[in-house]
């Protein structure tokens, strides 16, 4: 799960082969330089909200580790022709202000919902979680039942073996902290080793501008930190303590490409394979796929896949009625 930064900074890179030469700047990633609505909480900090299309269930968007609104561009377009899809900015990333610490995930879904309410952007939603916010997406269920008329989960993490590890922050966390402590001393430039979401041929000049400058603060670094951090201690102690049986409420949970059946028994990967078909059977109505091909970056790698789990969980929401259910 900590290579997830990684993998953004590569899905975001120049690549190497002719056709990347061949892009061009997209003027409509423009939609994404500047905010959209910027809900207010009660402590009057500000989290972004970036929506798109019309229906409903509305679809919430909790993107993984240190990935802003930004990093959806390509597939929340075509996500918003099956229904009206936002996506949000965690606190401490480009358009929400930082948050105070710890950032784990009680935090964030106490941000998140603050946002819906405060943007009057009625639920029940259909939440969709990548990585670290499958985290984000599973807790807002359990909290929130009655707001929530699906879930799709991208290759989301696993509380009950991140609690028995509880391990020592690894060098990519030495390294974002080192980067914070730089960040507060003077400005960083593109050759930095901190910066993880590079340039793309995609972006106008202005996109470049504003991505360069949301990773020279230092609360940017600090975040990612304590997200990390957070993530394999409170976080998942959050997630195993608040876990809950949600009916009917469909779920589809997609996994990158693993051999579960070849896995050996004893092994992380089938350990996870387990924790992931157990999550989709929190809902009578789940299930899990492998999605042959994909890395842990599936939204990019097979976004097919995900657009068809996606039109599933909302055509049974609306055709069980839980997508016009009245949240209480």
């Amino acid at each position: 799960m900590r290579a997830i930064g990684a993998a953004f900074a590569v899905s975001l890179l120049l690549a190497a082969g002719s056709g990347a030469a061949a892009q061009k700047v997209d003027p409509a990633l423009d939609a994404y330089l500047t905010p959209q609505t910027l809900a207010t909480l009660p402590d009057g900090r500000h989290i972004h909200l970036f929506c798109m299309g019309q229906g409903s269930p509305t679809a919430i968007v909790a993107p993984g580790w240190h990935i802003p609104a930004l990093g959806w561009n390509r597939i929340q377009p075509l996500m918003a022709k099956v229904t009206r899809v936002c996506i949000y900015d965690r606190a401490g990333y480009s358009f929400s202000d930082p948050g105070p610490m710890p950032r784990d995930t009680a935090a964030e879904v106490k941000d998140l919902h603050g946002a819906l309410q405060a943007a009057h952007i009625a639920g029940p939603y259909i939440l969709v979680g990548h990585s670290l916010g499958g985290f984000d997406a599973r807790l807002f269920a359990y909290t929130y039942p009655k707001e929530t008329a699906g879930l799709l989960l991208l290759d989301p993490p696993n509380e009950n073996i991140y609690r028995r590890m509880h391990s020592p922050p690894d060098e990519d966390v030495d390294l974002y902290r080192h980067c914070g402590e730089l960040a507060r001393q003077h400005p960083l430039g593109w050759d930095s080793k901190c910066l993880d979401i590079r340039l793309t041929p995609r972006w106008s000049a202005a996109m470049r501008a504003k991505v360069w400058a949301d990773q020279q603060h230092s609360y940017w670094y600090d975040t990612i930190v304590s997200e990390d951090i957070s993530m394999v201690t409170r976080s998942a102690d959050e997630l195993a303590a608040a876990r809950r049986p949600l009916g009917a409420i469909p779920i589809v949970l997609l996994q990158a490409d693993t051999n579960c059946a070849g896995a050996d028994p004893k092994s992380f990967d089938a350990k996870r394979c387990a924790e992931l078909e157990s999550q989709a059977h929190d809902s009578t109505r789940g299930v899990k796929r492998i999605v042959a091909g994909a890395s842990h970056m599936i939204q990019d790698d097979k976004p097919d896949a995900v657009l068809a789990a996606f039109r599933e969980i909302v055509e049974i929401s609306r055709a069980s009625g839980l997508a016009t259910a009245a949240a209480k």
